[in-house]
């Protein structure tokens, strides 16, 4: 589902200013929420409140770069879920939108030391260093997974073409695959043709094996 074509409004409250974001293109959403993460954060318990008391049925959930983004249907209003926003909130709010995680519990594994992880059936993976979102990745061979977007409509299941034209892309080979980065958000296509699609999406703090 494609975003960018409704009104982006974002307001948070962080030692009395107001951040608002009108009519903007992805990119400069992007931009913008990226210079802004660092006081989004602090206002998370502000923010958050009207997030929890959401209906599902009139949000989608948007993939971001500095965490995620819950998105009002009807007037395309949203509220960032910014990382380092606590694992409680963070999962009770994803729990009113989309149910209880199918998987909880902790990662003793990770390159980055043990990481909290929530996982949902649709392949979206949260994971939380003490106690702090810090990551998300989606697993495009979940039913269901190429419904998570970003917000200019990238997701799993994208062409390679798609995702050239949303954002500057860095591609290269690793012990994963075809890896690519665009900006905070990496992942992996299923080769290096125009035609080949994103076959997993992540920011922030993941755990993968390299």
């Amino acid at each position: 589902m494609k975003l960018t074509s409704a009104l982006l409004i974002s307001l948070c409250v962080s030692g009395g200013s107001l951040l608002y974001l009108g009519n903007v293109s992805a990119k400069d959403s992007h931009s913008l929420t990226s210079r802004n993460s660092a006081s989004i954060a602090p206002a998370m318990t502000i923010a958050l409140q009207p997030i929890a008391q959401a209906k599902p049925s009139a949000t989608v959930l948007a993939l971001d770069s500095q965490g995620l983004r819950v998105v009002n249907k009807s007037t395309g209003a949203t509220r960032a879920i910014a990382f380092g926003t606590k694992e409680a909130d963070v999962v009770s709010i994803l729990t009113n939108l989309r149910g209880k995680p199918r998987n909880q519990g902790v990662n003793q594994e990770c390159g980055a030391g043990p990481l909290g992880f929530a996982r949902w059936a649709d392949g979206l993976s949260l994971q939380f260093n003490k106690g702090r979102f810090a990551g998300w990745s989606v697993d495009g061979r979940s039913p269901g997974a190429n419904k998570l977007t970003t917000i200019n409509g990238v997701g799993t299941g994208s062409t390679r073409t798609q995702l050239n034209k949303a954002y500057t892309v860095k591609v290269s080979q690793s012990s994963l695959g075809t890896e690519f980065s665009a900006g905070s958000l990496g992942g992996l296509l299923s080769g290096s043709k125009p035609t080949d699609r994103v076959t997993s999406l992540w920011s922030g703090t993941t755990c993968f094996f390299r």
